[in-house]
């Protein structure tokens, strides 16, 4: 342990990745850092910002349902059964239908490395609670760092990487995409260059899918001025609340909504 850390108490250094109860958001002590942001300059907020826990996650995911009969008949139709029953008198047998399975799927592209650093125990998270809480029918992770370009990468180390053409060629039109990434927010800068080059992907993404929504961890306050108020005029953007959460799960059900300066109405 270094002089910096005994100096500073221990709650304010440690936040357990099992802790059922909150995760609070990271908040930058500067915007003016370089292109790396090393893991120990940040620090956490508990009495500002509290983002969804792991239960509230899962209750969430489960929302995002598709739901189709399919399989044999084994599941007893109540309501075509009495109606049968009314209609001649008799009950000969029960009418089956097969039962109802959620065919929803996701795509997770989770933002790692560099400003995302801090907020890694969240995006690890969503993975993991997208995974094995979420009851979907099939759920793809991929990482990426900044903005995706041609490729995106199988593991958070971004050892292994796949063509984004090809993922999608694979995807149905069913599918549901969520980004989880701040945008550029987290330094407060504004890139040009990044933003024409998540415009440009999100418009491969819309000509093959329909369900399309970003996830924030930076608060929405902060998003003014930089590359994430640019990014949120191309597509539903939300910040990691509760509600926000909630709201994005709703777009990729495919809920009729109307955008306005990146706010669902």
């Amino acid at each position: 342990m270094t002089e910096t850390d005994e100096a500073i108490p221990m709650s304010q250094m440690t936040v357990k990745a099992d802790d059922e109860v909150r995760v609070a958001q990271a908040v930058l002590q500067t915007a003016s850092l370089g292109d790396e942001l090393p893991a120990g300059r940040y620090i956490f907020a508990f009495d500002e910002y509290f983002p969804v826990t792991r239960r509230q996650m899962k209750q969430s995911w489960r929302y995002l349902r598709r739901m189709t009969r399919e399989g044999p008949p084994i599941e007893l139709d109540v309501e075509v059964t009495i109606d049968e029953f009314a209609r001649s008198g008799m009950l000969l047998e029960p009418v089956l239908v097969p039962p109802r399975i959620n065919r929803a799927e996701l795509l997770l592209l989770v933002d790692h490395g560099g400003s995302m650093v801090p907020f890694h125990m969240l995006s690890n998270r969503l993975v993991e609670t997208a995974l094995r809480g979420g009851q979907l029918g099939r759920v793809g992770i991929y990482y990426f760092h900044n903005c995706p370009v041609e490729y995106l990468y199988c593991d958070p180390d971004q050892l292994e990487y796949e063509r984004i053409d090809d993922i999608l060629k694979r995807l149905p039109e069913r599918t549901g995409i969520l980004i989880f990434s701040d945008a550029g927010a987290a330094r407060g800068g504004l890139s040009q260059e990044r933003v024409a080059v998540t415009e440009h992907l999100l418009q491969q993404f819309k000509q093959r899918l329909r369900y399309i929504a970003w996830l924030n961890p930076m608060p929405r306050s902060r998003w003014s001025g930089t590359s994430a108020g640019k990014i949120m005029r191309s597509i539903p953007m939300f910040d990691l609340s509760r509600k926000g959460f909630d709201d994005a799960i709703s777009v990729l059900r495919g809920r009729s909504t109307r955008v306005l300066r990146g706010t669902m109405i």
